[in-house]
């Protein structure tokens, strides 16, 4: 099983790549990553690197802080705290 916050930034790139209308091959092109290694992303299969997140925030015409911002929306509130 797939780990949430993974999951979760999954999700994030799928939404965002989605309202760029872009297919996750282009998406893919702009990153230098496969298709299938966006694919994995948004499914949560992989847990992208630094590096990878902040290709996919320039693909995505954004900044790798909002990518993160979206990430804790997505997630809810911490029931720890």
């Amino acid at each position: 099983m797939a780990d949430p916050l993974v999951t979760s930034f999954g999700r994030v790139v799928r939404r965002r790549r989605e309202a760029l209308a872009l297919s996750q091959e282009e998406l893919g092109e702009r990153t230098n990553l496969s298709r299938n290694y966006i694919g994995m992303v948004e499914r949560g299969e992989t847990n992208p690197t630094l590096l990878v997140l902040r290709a996919l925030a320039k693909a995505l015409d954004t900044t790798m802080g909002a990518l993160i911002a979206d990430l804790e929306a997505d997630l809810g509130p911490d029931p720890k705290k």
